[in-house]
């Protein structure tokens, strides 16, 4: 075979999966118990490493936690379950709608 050809055989390859979709990412705000730095550093510590989970921002003063992560891997019930397995309680304040899609 021709090197040429053998090199427009790999560029078609490459192409084509890079032309997979990335799956959309969703966001939500938990309202958490946050009362000291070690509660934010129990936070840090542990929620990051959830399965999925692409995002994290903390708000201490607000005591809110705003999560963004991959519907394909994790969901809300299961980001709540890893708050209560540091002992923080949690609640889901605000999940905005997914993005319409229409053509």
């Amino acid at each position: 075979m021709k090197p040429s050809f053998l090199v427009m055989l790999i560029l078609c390859l490459a192409l084509a999966v890079q032309a997979k979709p990335k799956a959309a990412r969703q966001t939500a705000v938990f309202h958490v118990q946050i009362s000291c730095d070690n509660c934010v550093k129990r936070i840090q510590n542990y929620i990051p490493y959830e399965k999925g989970l692409k995002d994290m921002h903390i708000d201490k003063e607000a005591q809110t936690v705003t999560l963004t992560w991959d519907p394909q891997k994790t969901d809300t019930a299961t980001l709540k379950q890893a708050f209560e397995k540091i002992k923080k309680p949690v609640s889901l304040i605000e999940m905005p709608a997914p993005p319409v899609t229409g053509k």
